[in-house]
């Protein structure tokens, strides 16, 4: 087993969320007669090792059933794979095939009874999605974790995702991360604000981050570009983002904090079924309003 060190507090409050989610969902496919009928996929794009080491410099708030504190915590895999209610098929995508042999090796061993159901694939989660979106039929349901190694995922992918009918999507939207790309004086470099058109799927970012605004001296108008934004505004034009493609998002995101309270991450959510979206929206925001 070789986990990986990463997160804090925050990353057990992400999980939760998911989990809770998870629990919902399948409740509800599994008792409903009509969406029982339905099948069911699981895909997490990003699935790691199945495990996580604690960081050097992250509190110790877990503890075992005899006081003593958690070396390792499980990674989002290992939780879905334990839940009571199950999926029809997993899903799971890992570019490092280190960990993704890892990853194949903690089903079979720790959950062998689902691991018939499970298929791991080593590639680019942005290459896979493409593809595997393509081979899915009328029947077929979605609920897609999208946890990225910084900025992974593309806008092309979310919309492929939304036109799909199928899916419901949990995101992990890297808000700091895409903040600390923004200078304050002017647009940031032309390799950065490529990614960023990448990341969001048009250029509008650009007058949304960077108002211009004109000062006026002693002798001629200053046109001025100043950065005017922080990471709940960049949170924010995302989740507008996701709205245009969306048959419904969750109107606000659960903020991930670091151990100085500084915002990380916003989790978002979003579902693709026009007739799902309703509820499914409902019960993702009580979620996120609870979490």
């Amino acid at each position: 087993m070789s986990p990986q060190k990463f997160g804090g507090p925050w990353t057990e409050q992400k999980l939760a969320a998911v989990e809770a989610y998870l629990k919902a969902y399948l409740k509800i496919f599994t008792a409903n007669p009509i969406a029982s009928q339905l099948t069911r996929h699981y895909v997490d794009a990003f699935a790691g090792s199945g495990w996580r080491q604690w960081a050097e410099d992250e509190p110790q708030l877990w503890t075992d059933e005899e006081g003593d504190a958690l070396r390792f915590a499980e990674g989002s895999v290992r939780k879905v794979l334990g839940l009571k209610e199950a999926f029809h098929r997993y899903w799971l995508v890992e570019k490092n095939s280190k960990h993704a042999a890892d990853l194949e090796a903690m089903i079979g061993n720790d959950f062998p009874a689902r691991a018939a159901n499970c298929t791991v694939v080593c590639r680019d989660a942005n290459d896979f999605l493409l593809d595997w979106l393509a081979r899915l039929g009328a029947k077929d349901r979605v609920v897609i974790f999208l946890d990225p190694y910084g900025m992974a995922v593309r806008w092309t992918t979310l919309e492929k995702l939304a036109r799909s009918r199928k899916v419901d999507l949990w995101m992990l939207f890297p808000s700091a991360s895409v903040l600390r790309m923004l200078p304050h004086a002017g647009p940031p470099s032309e390799a950065w604000s490529r990614r960023l058109t990448e990341l969001f799927g048009t250029e509008d970012w650009r007058d949304e981050f960077y108002p211009k605004d004109v000062i006026m001296d002693l002798f001629d108008s200053i046109e001025q570009t100043q950065r005017k934004v922080d990471s709940s505004s960049v949170a924010d034009f995302m989740l507008r983002r996701l709205g245009e493609v969306f048959a419904g998002v969750a109107p606000k995101a659960l903020v991930l904090y670091n151990s100085r309270r500084s915002p990380l991450f916003h989790l978002v959510f979003a579902a693709a079924n026009p007739k799902g979206a309703k509820p499914a929206i409902r019960i993702a925001s009580h979620i996120i309003g609870t979490s």
